[in-house]
């Protein structure tokens, strides 16, 4: 089950950060030539282009988590014994997991008590509260990718990290 839910997460990071990007990246040419050709610039780009970068660095990192590249001590698994190795990489996905479980709860809360308020952000006018529902949503995606990983360590496999090419994908 917790493989078939990664494949989805997978094809939904995948296709948001893809558009996060050419959003981001149209706007900002869109925003140039508006100012240096037409001399009116678009008062809304700034922010949205701010808020896309943002959104895709929260959803990128259960990605990080999914092909293991944030930053990790792997000298200490290669000076201490299997079973302590075993021992450390399950504590480090459960520090993971209770990582993402706050990002859950707080960015829940965050964004619930925003949306109460009221608040507006200052160009676009939308609510910011729907700004950071993503870090409830990407602390749900490094959850399930923590819990991917300590599947594999408590059933004995190690855990393999797919391997992108950056050429081919």
């Amino acid at each position: 089950m917790i493989v078939g839910l990664n494949r989805i997460v997978d094809w939904i990071e995948n296709i948001f950060v893809t558009m996060l990007i050419l959003t981001a990246t149209v706007v900002a040419i869109v925003q140039v030539i508006a100012r240096y050709v037409f001399n009116n610039s678009l008062y809304w780009s700034e922010e949205l282009i701010l808020y896309s970068l943002i959104t895709m660095s929260f959803l990128t990192m259960g990605m990080g988590v999914r092909y293991a590249s944030h930053i990790s001590v792997e000298a200490i698994y290669a000076v201490a014994g299997p079973r302590t190795a075993r021992a450390l990489q399950i504590g480090a996905g459960c520090l993971g997991l209770i990582f993402a479980s706050m990002l859950i709860y707080y960015g829940t809360t965050l964004s619930l008590n925003t949306m109460r308020m009221g608040q507006l952000s200052p160009a676009m006018r939308v609510p910011v509260g729907y700004v950071y529902l993503i870090i409830p949503v990407s602390g749900t995606f490094m959850a399930l990718r923590y819990l991917l990983i300590l599947q594999s360590y408590l059933t004995g496999r190690d855990y393999d990290a797919p391997q992108v090419d950056i050429k081919t994908s």
